[in-house]
């Protein structure tokens, strides 16, 4: 199992539950059903998935998370009962979550980001911190081979901020 894996899961424990700054809203499965996990890693996939490692990170982009996560701080969100059944929600499943919610929508388009972006963007955001932080870590260094480059440095370049946009 990778560094990007074990983040991931825990990216997404903080993404499917206990995001920042009211994203719970979005796929909130994995926080209730992970607690009862016997491993936290026993639920995380085994790569980082092609669709995330092949995202388009920017600067423009990460201005516009952030614009999003100061808006949909502002809003009382709340996770629906449904959300919280699904261990291993889809990434289909996730975007209908948020596309069920009106007002966040309305916050994604006002910036420009549908609402499959904003999850693909999220956990390649999460991604690229993670690889950022596994390159200083020796017994890590093998696993940075199929991570995105771009990713990389994008992480290594924006570490801050995208500690500050997903709460960590």
């Amino acid at each position: 199992m990778t560094v990007f894996s074990r983040f991931q899961i825990a990216g997404c424990a903080v993404f499917l539950g206990l995001f920042p700054i009211g994203l719970s809203l979005v796929a909130l499965p994995v926080s209730t059903s992970v607690a009862f996990a016997d491993d936290l890693l026993d639920v995380a996939p085994k790569q980082t998935p092609a669709e995330i490692n092949n995202f388009k990170l920017s600067e423009d982009f990460l201005s516009r998370m952030e614009k999003v996560q100061e808006q949909l701080g502002g809003m009382e969100l709340s996770a629906t009962e449904e959300e919280g059944q699904d261990a291993t929600p889809s990434f289909d499943k996730m975007v209908k979550s948020v596309e069920s919610r009106p007002q966040v929508v309305e916050v994604l388009k006002a910036q420009n980001i549908t609402p499959s972006d904003y999850i693909l963007g999220y956990f390649a955001l999460m991604s690229s911190l993670a690889a950022a932080d596994a390159e200083s870590e020796p017994q890590l260094v093998d696993e940075l081979k199929d991570i995105n480059p771009e990713h990389l440095a994008f992480g290594k370049q924006y570490s801050e901020r995208i500690r500050v946009l997903i709460g960590e």
